[in-house]
């Protein structure tokens, strides 16, 4: 087997960039190979048959993989990917089983530090999993994963082994210290990234959050100035369930993002996930998860009172970098909704759903979801393709947006003088399957401060241009290039532009030519 991946290795290298079939097949060849050895990895790792020589011809595998450029969104040499835990109270409202399904299938997407399970039995009635305690329904779903995962690891490497899924999902009982421990140890490990922390919602019968009881751990032990430090570590896509930490106890969190309030209109944020999205774009639960989809789509219970609820799926979906968004800007939109400074909070850069956005004729705050929801669904169906395709050819994966030359998935920040032509292209944008991409150019006004009305002039093709408005101040227009490819389920990527717009002034340079 590792053969055959050299040799698909040596052509690829010999094919370089081209788009020939030659270079397609020695690419598809190296994916499906990834796969068969991970495979191989795990049906032996436990087994006598799992020699040094094995391990050693996966090792020189892994580091020829990494030397060629070619594996799908491959790993780089430093991971900016969100360093994210996870709580959950499990055995609950099965809705936390249900955002779960979703999570695991964009475990790719972040760094999972850990998931926390703080729920010790499961609720009668309501919650019908035949494991009965939260840990086992977590580590049950890890399992399914498993079985998933060397289908999933052929579409993407960065898909975390089932192994380290396994050592980093604990229980967060109040008399178990592992959650506590577990948060303690992310938040002081050496790495510059932050360590984001979402807690999906405690009720009755599940533990205290383990991240209120580490800060009270932290602020007793380590005193003010420890406490500071170790709190500015953080960073909340989250429910409130710190107590007195939120809003009390100096410093604040440098960054809270309240994706489940406020209610509007007598209806509840974090309900509203259902309403909006659970059949968007022809999106059927039981064709695209539930059945023919292996072992973790069979886990998607269907039981919660909001059909397909999934109240805690935007605290995550927020932080999936897709092109367009930054998670500590709310304000410009995500898959997750957009957002904006919760006024109960003075001065602090705490933010809920209090923003509208104007799309197919309305305002409101749905449209800040609703104006994403086909594509969020399409992407959560082709992802649940992957866990069942045994070959990288035998699912749709997402094409690649390129913006201004840019192939990276960075925000494009540009400058330009009232009266300025700016130029964009989406020159070399491409499908990794072959499919055709259309190119869509839209104004996400709402998350500029430009509030007039700015015309592109295409809002479809390779180029759009537009002209610099006149301004008194700067003020920053948001341009969205959107692909989306003929697959199946069809496919969109995203990349933003912000210009900043200045007056004109006598030795001012704008930076967009």
């Amino acid at each position: 087997m590792t053969d055959d991946v050299e040799k698909a290795a040596v052509a690829l290298k010999e094919s370089g960039n081209s788009s020939d079939e030659k270079s397609k097949n020695a690419r598809n060849a190296i994916r499906d190979s990834i796969g068969a050895a991970i495979g191989e990895r795990q049906s032996l790792h436990c087994s006598k048959e799992y020699t040094m020589s094995t391990w050693y011809r996966n090792l020189r595998l892994f580091g020829l993989l990494c030397a060629i450029w070619v594996l799908p969104k491959s790993l780089s040499a430093e991971d900016t990917r969100p360093r994210l835990i996870i709580e959950t109270d499990a055995g609950g409202d099965p809705d936390d089983e249900q955002s779960l399904v979703r999570f695991l299938v964009y475990a790719n997407e972040f760094d999972i530090e850990g998931i926390i399970a703080n729920r010790p039995a499961a609720r009668d009635g309501e919650n019908k999993n035949p494991v009965r305690d939260g840990l086992g329904i977590v580590r049950a779903m890890i399992n399914a994963y498993g079985e998933c995962y060397p289908n999933v690891a052929k579409h993407d490497a960065r898909f975390p082994i089932p192994q380290l899924l396994s050592e980093r999902t604990v229980a967060g009982y109040n008399d178990i210290h592992d959650g506590v421990n577990l948060i303690i140890r992310a938040v002081d490990a050496d790495d510059t990234r932050p360590v984001w922390f979402s807690n999906w919602g405690t009720d009755n019968g599940a533990a205290e959050s383990c991240l209120k009881r580490a800060l009270d751990h932290v602020q007793r032990e380590r005193g003010p100035e420890g406490y500071a430090k170790f709190k500015g570590r953080l960073r909340l896509s989250s429910a409130d369930k710190f107590g007195d930490h939120t809003a009390k106890i100096e410093p604040p969190f440098p960054f809270w993002l309240n994706a489940s309030h406020p209610p509007l209109d007598g209806k509840r944020w974090y309900h509203r996930f259902s309403a909006l999205t659970a059949t968007a774009g022809g999106f059927g639960i039981e064709r695209d998860v539930r059945t023919n989809h292996g072992s973790l789509g069979k886990l998607y219970p269907v039981n919660t009172g909001l059909r397909q609820k999934e109240g805690d799926t935007m605290m995550f979906l927020y932080l999936v970098l897709t092109g367009m968004n930054d998670p500590l800007e709310p304000t410009w939109g995500s898959w997750g909704g957009r957002y904006g400074l919760d006024e109960s909070h003075a001065k602090r850069q705490y933010f809920w759903a209090n923003q509208a956005d104007t799309w197919h004729g309305t305002t409101h705050r749905d449209n800040t979801l609703a104006r994403w929801a086909v594509a969020l669904q399409n992407d959560f169906a082709a992802r649940m393709d992957w866990c069942v395709a045994d070959s990288y050819t035998k699912a749709n994966h997402t094409p690649v947006a390129i913006l201004n030359d840019d192939k990276t998935k960075n925000i494009l920040q540009l400058t330009a003088l009232s009266g300025d032509e700016v130029k964009l292209s989406a020159i070399g944008s491409t499908d990794p399957d072959g499919n055709d991409v259309t190119l869509n150019w839209f104004i996400y006004q709402e998350a500029g401060t430009f509030n007039s009305d700015v015309t592109l002039s295409q809002s479809t093709g390779t180029f759009t241009t537009l002209i610099a408005p006149l301004v008194a101040q700067p003020r920053t227009i948001h341009v969205i290039l959107e692909a989306e490819d003929n697959g199946e389920p069809r496919l969109r990527s995203y990349r933003r532009s912000i210009i900043t717009v200045s007056p004109k002034v006598a030795g001012l340079v704008p930076t967009h030519k």
